[in-house]
């Protein structure tokens, strides 16, 4: 997206703060007041979006650099002029690798510069929400990458769209990897517990949003948390942290509901962390003092087995040994939850004869396999079996529980009957194909080889596509009447907790009918009876994740 250039005239010197500009300016367009000073925000160049205002860069903590690298994050310093917030900060500290097709469509295969200085959110809003009265729904949003990797500002996650129907949208920065996750006996002893500062970091982001988002013209008591595979760990684990005090009742998990979410023990990670120091060449016992006075670039080793980068259980920021357990106990009863996956992108048996295709679920199936007699309810081929694996990977038999569908399915069911339908969920399977150039195939980005991909359903969701955006894409008709459509969906749900609206097909509940919505060449409703193999998959699905029974809840 072409940056528009923003002409201040300066009554006074410029000053830098942190590395970033701040003047003393009569231009007073699009000038919010924060609870650290006041921020300046651009139009967008977009067309059709000229009257988003964006806000790039905002701090919402202090850098986390020098002593307080791996410490818990405090309120940055206040300035008395204008933050010009025109410009992309740099990316958290990360080793970005690129896969295709992501990062080609992403990143264009370019990783932007990085800095330890990240704690850093971007808000999308409008001209009319900036002086109005009425306050709008509110969606924070967390990238994909694991813990490790990502950052705002790629292609996929342009917020205009969201501004433009009236939701504040947020995204945030946060330490990954690393300056993120490290725990150590040293961390620990320095602080009681060590590890989950990129977790302190969202709730720190959170905390701010609450204080400010009113003055963008967002409702800090109406806020959606949202996030991409990596991104829903986070939004998961904020909601079962003790220490997140700011009231969010509904989340968007793209790929997917992390239900197990088993979290590390305080002393694995510091074994980690311990065994990742000598990976790195250095003392088991080196001191807090010299580990925080080196160049951030000489602790980033992502190649390491042990590179940190996951949440633990340190009983204060994580009290629960798993998101699953944080279920059990209610902690999600009062929130309602958007969740999917894409076909294609589960874990899959790879079979490729028909002979395999019995053997291989034979075994993973158990007692199941002969309960349903398997061998007559699917009739596989050798021509069909690998093709046939991977859609039932997606649609049930997947071992991961944020890419498996009926995972999804079955939470709706049990919180519909746990909270007697006040947690409401909805559950999506995307499987439109992005278009393919001849060029593509036979490589790794085919349609054949990619299916729905991983992330791809950013680009509808968020409603980014935009000609020439990626290069690498000709979107269709279709691929943009469906990024507007699925865009609307997840407005709706943001506002009011349901994400059907007028001129929608009707998206069911997925409460005991375990309802859901297919997003591909065509939009299909699922409201119908489960047929024999949906039974099948539920009872397998609530095996392999131990779903509370009935008797049990």
């Amino acid at each position: 997206m072409k940056k528009r250039m923003v002409v201040l005239m300066a009554s006074a010197a410029m000053m830098m703060l942190s590395g970033m500009t701040v003047s003393a300016s009569e231009n007073l367009d699009n000038v919010v007041d924060t609870s650290y000073g006041k921020v300046q925000g651009i139009n967008s160049t977009d067309e059709g979006y000229e009257n988003v205002v964006q806000f790039k860069g905002v701090p919402y903590a202090a850098p986390p650099v020098g002593d307080l690298r791996w410490k818990a994050p405090v309120d940055h310093e206040k300035w008395d002029d204008i933050l010009v917030c025109d410009t992309n900060r740099e990316m958290p500290m990360q080793e970005l690798g690129f896969v295709e097709p992501s990062g080609t469509d992403f990143h264009n295969n370019t990783a932007p510069e990085m800095s330890e200085d990240c704690l850093y959110l971007n808000i999308s809003t409008t001209e009319e929400n900036l002086t109005g009265d009425e306050k709008k729904p509110v969606y924070v949003w967390f990238h994909g990458g694991g813990l490790t990797v990502g950052h705002t500002y790629s292609a996929e996650g342009n917020l205009d769209a969201f501004a433009e129907n009236d939701v504040i949208a947020v995204s945030v920065e946060q330490r990954l990897g690393v300056f993120g996750y490290l725990s150590l006996p040293q961390l620990s002893e320095e602080q009681g517990q060590s590890g989950n500062y990129g977790l302190m970091d969202q709730i720190k982001a959170l905390e701010w949003i609450k204080e400010n988002i009113a003055n963008f013209g967002g409702d800090p008591e109406n806020i959606t948390v949202g996030g991409q595979s990596g991104g829903t760990m986070k939004a998961m684990s904020m909601i079962a942290s003790p220490q997140m005090d700011v009231d969010v009742d509904k989340l968007i998990l793209e790929s997917g509901l992390k239900y197990v979410g088993a979290f590390q023990s305080q002393e694995d990670a510091e074994k980690n962390g311990t065994a990742y120091l000598e990976d790195l060449g250095l003392s088991a016992d080196i001191s807090m003092e010299e580990l925080r006075a080196m160049d951030g670039e000489e602790l980033l080793k992502s190649a390491s087995e042990h590179y940190p980068g996951s949440m633990n259980q340190d009983d204060l920021y994580i009290a629960y040994p798993s998101i699953q357990e944080a279920i059990n106990e209610g902690v999600f009863d009062d929130v309602s939850i958007l969740s999917g996956t894409n076909m294609g992108e589960a874990k899959y048996l790879a079979t490729a004869t028909a002979d395999d295709f019995y053997a291989e679920y034979k075994e993973q199936l158990g007692d199941l396999y002969d309960k349903y007699d398997f061998e007559n309810l699917l009739k596989i081929t050798d021509k069909t079996a690998m093709v046939t694996s991977r859609q039932l990977g997606t649609l049930g038999f997947g071992t991961q529980d944020s890419r498996n569908l009926m995972v999804n399915r079955l939470y709706g069911k049990l919180m519909a009957e746990r909270t007697d339908g006040k947690a409401k969920n909805y559950t999506y399977l995307f499987s439109q194909i992005t278009p393919e150039s001849i060029t593509e195939i036979g490589t790794d980005r085919s349609a054949a080889e990619q299916w729905a991909w991983h992330s791809s359903e950013q680009f509808y969701a968020f409603n980014s596509m935009r000609d020439g955006v990626p290069a690498s894409r000709n979107w269709r008709d279709w691929d943009y009447e469906l990024a507007e459509k699925m865009n609307q969906y997840w407005v709706n749900f943001i506002t009011n907790g349901d994400p059907n609206g007028e001129g929608l097909a009707q998206w069911p509940e997925a409460d005991e009918n375990m309802g859901y919505i297919d997003f591909g060449a065509g939009i299909t409703v699922h409201s119908e009876p489960l047929a024999p193999l949906e039974e099948l998959m539920g009872e397998f699905t609530q095996q392999y994740f131990q779903f509370p029974t009935q008797e049990q809840e």
